[in-house]
């Protein structure tokens, strides 16, 4: 049986219409999977960390008001020296053990700290709670912006929205035995990626319901299925890598070379 929403405040039916909407990247994990010894957000793409060109592709976007940067350990020294080039407030706060975790962390600045987040605040009848948040990997470096305007202009209260792929290869399942029971419709299937966007309040309830349940939250919009939720699948292009293994750094200089991003 799926979760319960408590009512919470009211919150633009859109971000366009909100008129903004925050960044939360998580950026406390480690990525032990690329071998180094340098957590793999600070890793070089050219003469820029990966973090630095993956808060590079939402500098233009409109009504962005501000990033919530989840770090953990082992952040290099000077390697948050050049994030204020993204052009807006950046609010650093301490991770979690896990993803889910983490992003809770991100979420609570805004019921917890609002009036020290917003200078608008002060002014305001909300607590942080009806703003919109755009959570993005930090290891994704080569999201399109115009995948980015598609999210921001599909995303309705509450449920939300996040980017996807097709899957486009034959998916098959299997018994205990490895052995092939039926090919799945590949048809109704998507991968999730990120950037994905909801309203803050609705996925602070969501995250911090599933948590408390200990139930596996893999990635935002999972937990929004747990309140009976249902976000939007905003297909987007193929070039929205998330760096894992090393053999993606190189991957994602050569796609970001030919979107123009790196000239390194």
């Amino acid at each position: 049986m799926s979760a319960s929403v408590t009512p919470l405040p009211p919150a633009p039916a859109t971000p366009a219409e909100a008129g903004r909407w925050w960044l939360l990247v998580p950026a406390a994990g480690f990525g032990r999977r690329m071998g180094n010894d340098t957590p793999k957000q600070y890793l070089s793409l050219g003469a820029r960390s990966v973090l630095e060109v993956t808060l590079s592709r939402f500098a233009n976007l409109p009504g962005l008001a501000g990033v919530v940067l989840v770090t953990g350990d082992g952040v290099p020294e000077g390697a948050l020296d050049a994030l204020h080039l993204v052009g807006v407030p950046i609010h650093r706060v301490n991770g979690g053990a896990s993803r889910a975790l983490s992003v809770r962390n991100g979420l609570a600045l805004f019921r917890d700290r609002w009036a020290s987040l917003s200078p608008r605040a002060r002014h305001e009848p909300t607590d942080g709670l009806g703003e919109w948040v755009m959570v993005h990997d930090a290891a994704r470096p080569c999201v399109e912006p115009a995948d980015l305007h598609r999210l921001l202009a599909a995303a309705r209260y509450p449920e939300g929205a996040l980017l996807t792929a097709p899957v486009r290869d034959t998916i098959k399942r299997v018994d205990a035995d490895g052995r092939v029971t039926e090919t799945v419709d590949r048809r109704v299937l998507r991968h999730a990626l990120t950037p994905q966007l909801f309203p803050v309040g609705v996925l602070l309830e969501a995250i911090e319901q599933g948590l408390a349940a200990g139930a596996d939250i893999t990635d935002e919009a999972s937990a929004l299925e747990r309140l009976g939720l249902s976000p939007l699948a905003v297909d987007a292009g193929t070039d929205n890598l998330k760096i894992t293994h090393p053999e993606d750094l190189g991957i994602a200089r050569v796609i970001l070379r030919r979107q123009g991003v790196l000239d390194d």
